[in-house]
């Protein structure tokens, strides 16, 4: 709600301090006095651009502030927390300023903000009605939302929203799982290739160092040959061999041993010195046959030390023993693999069920929006008509997809229209696109909202759906510029009771040339020009007592003289009202200039 709007320099202002009320205010001046001011001055405070021909004549700068109180828009104030502005007691302060020089800023609160995001920031806290291009109306977007609020479809769009949340997390996962798909296949095809190739080689722990050693004892296997049969000679075999004449000293000794212990000591000594001479001289018999020449066996050795040792290489080197290792965590890293492909398609599976349960969810909300877009253009339709468009007929379009993927593609549309709204896949809020049509005038087609209604159609249309929605949108500022244009006699008294059933839901400012809708104001405020040291001044004043809002009804009335009749008529039209509400409007605010 618009608490406080205050104006410096802003081309015939000098300075104006405006406060508002919650409810209905009214803006009335003569023709030219310059209300339109108060619609520029909040225009720029929300982020419209500012140009230096905006700074009143001499003077360096134009300054707009505006004041908002937040207390029941706490969606605005997260969205203004999320951007870094806090807020101090619900209370959100805009400051915009335009140089002479062209140069402008805006602030929120003391902190500097661009437009595009001060537009975005108030975007759903003030729709101006009037100017097409801040018509928050024409906008498809928002037919839809009229429409489900009209129809109460929120435990509808719960569910949708629900559903649609439940595939954002698993698209989110699924396309996480696919980003990696590339690396990972690469990955499992590297650690197939490993195992496969460790698998057919099958090397075993310290087969290697054996192999080498046999290696060396067959490429040497001559020179071992003759060693062993020299040893085998001198030992056993040979003339004068060791073993004989160990045999031949311990008889010897033997011999003695009736002359002491000592001999047959060392008789004994040397025939177990002989026993083990023959147990080597075996070796050595058995080392021949060991190294004999082979050939083949030595290039089969070859074969297998170079197959080790090009596996070796396949990791960097590492020892046999490390990759032996290192396979049983190869094969449990290959598994892992493996069970994340089985989750991408356990994934895709639960898609398709979480696409089952959104699509049936929107089926249903898209059954009731049909439903109420009959019942919501009966209703506008018949509010319209006591606000001088009897003949203006509003069409609401609902138009569904007859198809769509999990992954979001929209072949089609079921549509009975060659031109319509066209649904963009899922969505939270479904598969349909809703637009508002008007058909202006009987016989004539129906045409989309944005293509056809005039300023002042639309902010009737608007207030026909308030009406309508009866207070179900958020509480927002409604300030309507060409309302009543055109508009006289019982449609002017109709125009007055729909502005002041809006204002009971939402914050209603009207600039209004009526004195059916002004007498409605809970504050009424009067724009003229005045002549002061040879300038042109804008005054704005807030009316607070009965007498000036009588006297202002009177001009209203009767024009710039103002007659005794027209007087009278503007006392009856303030009892009158006093009488209907039984309380009359307050009439609390201050006077400014």
């Amino acid at each position: 709600m618009l608490r406080l709007l205050r104006i410096e320099n802003l081309v015939l202002a000098r300075q104006v301090s405006l406060e508002f009320s919650p409810g209905l205010n009214l803006i009335t001046g003569e023709t030219g006095a310059g209300k339109s001011l108060i619609v520029n001055a909040l225009a720029l405070a929300l982020g419209a651009r500012g140009e230096s021909s905006l700074v009143r004549d001499g003077e360096r700068r134009a300054l707009v502030e505006a004041v908002f109180d937040l207390r029941e828009r706490g969606d605005i104030e997260s969205r203004l927390a999320l951007s870094g502005y806090e807020v101090d007691d619900n209370e959100l302060l805009i400051r915009r300023e335009i140089g002479a020089d062209g140069r402008s800023r805006a602030l929120i609160g003391g902190s500097t903000v661009t437009l595009t995001l001060l537009r975005e920031l108030t975007a759903e806290l003030v729709e101006m009605h009037g100017q097409h291009e801040q018509q928050t109306l024409l906008q498809p977007e928002t037919h839809r939302e009229i429409l489900d609020r009209f129809g109460q479809h929120h435990d509808l769009l719960e569910s949708v929203r629900v559903a649609h949340a439940a595939l954002r997390e698993i698209a989110a996962r699924l396309h996480e799982l696919s980003e990696r798909a590339a690396a990972r296949e690469s990955r499992r095809e590297l650690l197939e290739f490993r195992l496969a190739e460790i698998d057919q080689i099958a090397p075993l722990a310290g087969e290697e160092a054996e192999l080498r050693q046999e290696r060396d004892r067959l490429r040497h296997a001559e020179e071992i040959g003759e060693a062993l049969r020299g040893a085998l000679e001198l030992l056993y075999e040979g003339e004068g061999a060791a073993v004989e004449q160990i045999h031949a000293a311990g008889r010897r000794l033997r011999a003695q041993a009736e002359h002491g212990a000592l001999y047959e000591d060392l008789a004994e000594r040397l025939e177990d010195l002989r026993a083990l001479v023959n147990e080597i001289t075996l070796e050595l018999r058995g080392g021949l046959d060991d190294v004999a020449p082979d050939p083949a066996r030595l290039s089969e050795i070859e074969d297998r030390l170079h197959a080790l040792e090009r596996l070796r290489r396949r990791f960097d080197g590492l020892p046999i023993e490390q990759i032996l290792n290192d396979v049983e965590q190869m094969r449990m890293e290959l598994d892992s693999l493996t069970d994340q492909r089985g989750s991408q398609e356990q994934l895709t599976e639960h898609r398709e069920s979480h696409f089952a349960a959104y699509r049936q969810a929107a089926e249903k909300l898209h059954e009731a929006r049909e439903r109420t877009a009959g019942r919501l253009a009966a209703r506008v339709g018949e509010l319209m008509r006591g606000l001088a468009m009897p003949r203006a007929e509003l069409e609401v379009v609902v138009e569904g997809e007859d198809a769509v993927s999990p992954d979001g593609a929209s072949p089609g549309v079921t549509s009975s229209r060659s031109s319509g709204p066209v649904p963009t896949g899922l969505a939270p809020h479904g598969l349909d696109a809703v637009e508002f049509y008007l058909r202006a005038n009987p016989g004539e087609p129906s045409r989309p909202l944005r293509k056809v209604a005039s300023g002042g159609e639309l902010s009737r249309l608007m207030l026909a759906i308030d009406v309508a929605l009866e207070g179900q949108l958020p509480r927002r500022t409604l300030l309507f510029d060409e309302v009543d244009q055109g508009l006289g006699g019982e449609a002017a008294e109709q125009l007055g009771e729909f502005l002041s059933a809006v204002s009971r839901h939402h914050q209603v400012i009207c600039i209004t040339h009526l004195p059916q809708v002004a007498v409605r104001g809970e504050t009424h405020v009067r724009v003229n020009k005045k002549h002061r040291s040879g300038r042109t001044v804008a005054v704005v004043r807030t009316l607070e007592d009965l007498e000036d809002r009588i006297e202002e009804l009177a001009r209203m009335l009767g024009g710039s003289l103002v007659t005794e009749t027209a007087r009278r008529h503007a006392e009856a039209m303030m009892e009158a009202l006093v009488g209907h509400d039984g309380g009359g409007n307050k009439q609390s605010r201050k006077a400014s200039r």
